[in-house]
C-alpha cells in the first residue's frame, strides 16, 4: 500500500495546503478547497481516482468536492470518464450525500446538467462505527468515530488477497496496514487506534494546546507513550495549524511524502 501527502493544513493553518492524500494512487481521501492544487502539484490528476473518502462535511474537507468532480467528469476529452460512463464511489458518513448535492447546487446553476451528472455518476456508500467494506484495488477500509462536533470517522485501511474474506470488526484493527485520524479531540478511541497493528497511523495535530477540538502535538505524544507496539516512529502529525517537522519525538507529514507499507 502507498500512501502519498497531498497536504497537510488543518482548518486553522497558515497558508498550508490542506489536509488531503491518496492511497495506492486512485483513492482519494479528502477533498478540501484547494485538492486540484495540491494533486497538480504532486503530479497527479483527478481522472486517475476512482473512489473518494470524506471524514466529514467540515468545509475544509468537502468544499472542494464540486470543483474535483467537474475536472475528474470530464478530465482527458474523448476518454473521459464522462464518455467513458464511469462511475466515482465517494463514502462518507451517514447523510453526507445531501450536504455534497447542496454543494454541488451552490456551485453551479441548478439547472445545469452537471447536478444530473452527479446523481448519475456518484455513488453514495454512507457508513458508520466498525463498518468493513471492500474499496477497488483489492483494498478494504474500516472506520471508527472520533470526538468531533459532527459525525466524524477515522478511516482505517488494509489490503487483501484475490479470495480472502474482509475482516470482522474485531480483528480489523490489527489487520490494518495505515490509519488516518481525522478531526478528534483526544478521547480512549485515539489510544486504541495506537495500540494497533497498523504500520502508518496520522492523527490531527490541529490544536495548539488542549482545546476540546483538536489534539494538539504534546496530548498525542502523551497517548503513544507506553502502548504496547504504539512506537513513535509509525506515528505522524497532520492536520497542522503552521509549518512544522517535528515536536519532540513526533514528526509531521509533509506534502510530497509518500510511504509504502508492507
Amino acid at each position: 500500500m502507498n500512501i502519498k501527502i497531498l497536504g497537510n493544513g488543518g482548518f486553522y493553518n497558515e497558508g498550508l495546503p490542506y489536509n488531503a492524500m491518496a492511497i495506492d494512487g486512485h483513492v482519494l481521501v479528502e477533498t478540501p478547497p484547494d485538492i486540484l492544487q495540491s494533486l497538480m502539484q504532486q503530479g497527479m490528476s483527478p481522472a486517475q481516482m476512482d473512489t473518494v473518502f470524506i471524514s466529514h462535511i467540515h468545509g475544509d474537507h468537502c468544499f472542494g468536492f464540486p470543483f474535483f468532480f467537474f475536472n475528474w467528469l470530464y478530465w482527458g476529452d474523448s476518454g473521459s470518464h464522462y464518455n467513458r460512463g464511469t462511475r466515482l464511489v465517494v463514502i462518507g458518513p451517514e447523510g453526507f450525500a445531501g450536504h455534497l448535492r447542496e454543494l454541488m447546487r451552490l456551485a453551479i446553476p441548478p439547472e445545469h446538467p452537471y447536478l444530473r451528472d452527479f446523481d448519475q455518476r456518484v455513488q453514495i456508500v454512507e457508513i458508520d462505527e466498525d463498518d468493513v467494506i471492500a474499496v477497488k484495488g483489492n483494498l478494504w477500509f474500516g472506520f471508527r468515530r472520533t470526538a468531533h462536533p459532527l459525525p466524524t470517522f477515522s478511516l482505517i485501511a488494509g489490503e487483501r488477497g484475490q479470495d480472502e474474506a474482509l475482516p470482522s470488526s474485531p480483528e480489523y484493527l490489527e489487520k490494518a496496514l495505515f490509519i488516518y485520524s481525522s478531526d478528534t479531540s483526544m478521547f480512549e478511541g485515539v489510544r486504541v487506534l495506537l495500540d494497533s497493528g497498523a504500520k502508518l497511523i496520522l492523527c490531527d495535530t490541529n490544536g495548539e494546546r488542549e482545546n476540546g477540538v483538536h489534539m494538539s502535538p504534546q496530548e498525542l505524544l502523551a497517548a503513544a507513550q507506553g502502548l504496547s507496539g504504539a512506537g513513535i516512529g509509525r506515528l505522524r502529525g497532520i492536520h497542522m495549524s503552521r509549518r512544522m517537522k517535528r515536536v519532540g519525538e513526533l514528526q509531521f507529514v509533509q506534502p510530497g511524502e509518500e510511504f509504502n507499507l508492507r
